[in-house]
């Protein structure tokens, strides 16, 4: 069993991540510039924002896994499971193509969650990026730490 580190966010998830924390942070305040004020709007958007930020944080992967049979990437949540021998093609993406959030986070504190379509995304650094293709056309990307080492290691349990 071999565990792997997540990605430090790279430089651009973390501008991104300043910047939406920064917005939600004064959003509770606009109430206040209304009149009459309520006060019901501000805690109610406070509320929102504190249980969206607390949610995207625990979507972080905090290590990946693998074993002689499995791959298994862990967040707060719990955890997703990709069968090795399921695995039909593993690659690194250099590429920063456009992509289509379909349901997830897109950029606070990384990228989890659907993309593209039905691509399971668990990154939180942009620049290495590892794309798993399963037989069954699911596709799932990853950003560890070391790219290289992670993919060398699972060609080596596939062989």
């Amino acid at each position: 069993m071999k565990e792997y580190t997540t990605a430090k966010m790279d430089k651009r998830t973390k501008i991104f991540t300043v910047i939406i924390l920064l917005f939600l942070l004064l959003l509770p305040l606009f109430p206040y510039l209304l009149k009459p004020l309520n006060n019901i709007i501000s805690v109610l958007s406070l509320v929102i924002i504190l249980i969206v930020v607390i949610s995207s944080y625990s979507l972080i992967p905090k290590k990946i896994i693998i074993n002689d049979s499995i791959i298994f990437i862990k967040n707060s949540f719990g955890k997703i499971s990709i069968p090795l021998h399921k695995i039909n093609s593993i690659k690194r993406l250099e590429k920063k193509n456009l992509n289509f959030r379909t349901f997830g986070v897109g950029g606070l504190f990384g990228y989890f969650g659907y993309f593209n379509g039905r691509e399971v995304w668990s990154v939180t650094n942009v620049e290495k990026k590892v794309k798993i293709k399963l037989e069954s056309g699911k596709v799932y990307v990853l950003s560890p730490e070391n790219p290289e080492e992670f993919m060398s290691d699972i060609q080596n349990r596939l062989q």
